[in-house]
């Protein structure tokens, strides 16, 4: 006989040697209900394990690898790995799954869980499927069947997904990262008191595209700003320097459909995508700050223009911990990361030009002693580079983002003493 219990709200029968779900919606690994264990730990390394809150230098062959006081995986990537990977291990290992009342089920992901192309492998491998979107970026839902078990990424997915899923009958497992549901909460509030949400992210990046929803949910509308060119436009509309129709025209892709702006009424709220750099993101608060003070007045502005700090603890961490490890003498720094990894390339952003810099994702990008495939943090282009590792190297930075397991980190180690 199974037990019931009550969890937020929601009944789940949790039995001996499965799980029932009445209510679809799993948003905890706890929710799973008994026997649930921390897989992002098959992804650690301990000797770099060690290393994650202090940093420190791991000598290695006669070279020096240093690395930062935060570096790797996060709390948000954590859960992420785990609740996907207990999902599998529920629905789609065979003999587990034979234990369930339902058997085997078939299991989709919104996105990819995170940017990391050795996790995301990994789950195709173990039988993961990934829903397709439409024009409007929206999933396709039309062939999903009651049963079927759909695993919202870490970046979270668009309320209306949300809401379509539901109406399929399909098990949810969300596994939106904490650090975004607070920004969500954020440009709701904006929403709901008449601010039109600026949000400053990659447009076509998955959590951009989930945050500016929730405006839309709570029935406002969203500017998507990429970058400080774009908020000084914004801004010259704010001024009236630029007519709001123009504006709009050259930036469709960026706003809401039958988006209406009249720039002497507007309000705006700021908020980020959680990895963008905090620099550029102040920078642009503060272009968009006196914008309105130069329209309205000092009293005006604060009448009319909000920002918060919506930049993850975590990346923060991160990008300040590099910064400093850069300060020691090194003869190049590596940079570990899914090239589609939005804190990973703010990372080599942060690096590129003060040394020898190679962006990389894993250590089949070290082809060579002499040769390497890694990324432009300046142009976005991968190509493969020569006389990256001289005969006089000893001293290696390396860091990693936070959607990098650190066995990725220990590979490219090893991949390194090979060479030399």
């Amino acid at each position: 006989m199974g037990r019931l219990w009550i969890i937020r709200g929601k009944f789940k029968i949790v039995l001996a040697k499965g799980l029932k779900m009445v209510e679809q919606v799993i948003k905890r690994l706890s929710e799973f209900g008994e026997e649930v264990r921390h897989h992002h730990e098959d992804y650690a390394v301990s000797s770099i394990s060690a290393l994650r809150e202090k940093g420190g230098v791991l000598e290695r062959g006669g070279l020096h690898f240093h690395f930062p006081k935060a570096f790797g995986f996060c709390y948000g990537v954590d859960k992420a790995i785990d609740m996907i990977f207990e999902t599998c291990e529920r629905f789609l290992t065979p003999e587990k799954a034979a234990k369930s009342q339902k058997g085997q089920r078939r299991v989709f992901l919104t996105d990819q869980l995170i940017h990391n192309p050795s996790i995301n492998r990994k789950l195709r491998e173990m039988g993961v499927r990934y829903l397709r979107r439409d024009r409007d970026c929206l999933l396709r839902c039309d062939n999903l069947h009651k049963g079927d078990v759909v695993v919202v990424s870490a970046f979270g997915t668009d309320f209306r997904d949300i809401e379509n899923l539901k109406k399929k009958g399909v098990t949810i497992v969300d596994t939106t990262c904490g650090a975004i549901i607070n920004v969500w909460k954020r440009v709701e509030s904006y929403a709901r008191e008449g601010f039109i949400t600026v949000m400053h992210g990659k447009r076509h990046h998955e959590e951009t595209r989930a945050t500016v929803s929730q405006a839309l949910k709570a029935g406002g509308a969203y500017i998507m700003i990429e970058n400080k060119r774009e908020a000084e436009e914004l801004a010259d509309v704010v001024r009236g320097k630029i007519r709001e129709i123009d504006f709009i025209r050259k930036h469709r892709d960026a706003l809401p459909e039958r988006f209406y702006l009249e720039s002497s009424y507007a309000r705006m709220g700021m908020a980020n995508q959680t990895t963008m750099l905090k620099e550029e993101s102040l920078e642009i608060q503060e272009i968009l700050r006196k914008a309105f003070e130069e329209r309205f007045g000092g009293e005006g502005a604060k009448q009319r223009f909000r920002c918060f700090d919506t930049i993850c603890g975590a990346t923060q961490d991160r990008q300040d911990a590099l910064k400093e490890l850069l300060q020691k003498e090194l003869d190049l720094i590596l940079i570990v990361g899914g090239f589609n990894s939005s804190n990973t390339s703010h990372l080599a952003e942060i690096a590129y030009e003060r040394l020898s810099l190679y962006h990389i994702e894993s250590a089949g990008d070290l082809l060579s002693k002499s040769e390497i495939r890694s990324r432009c943090p300046r142009d976005g282009k991968v190509e493969v580079r020569k006389g990256w590792l001289k005969s006089q190297t000893r001293d290696i930075g390396i860091t990693s983002g936070a959607s990098t397991p650190d066995v990725v980190l220990s590979d490219a180690i090893q991949r390194i003493l090979d060479l030399r």
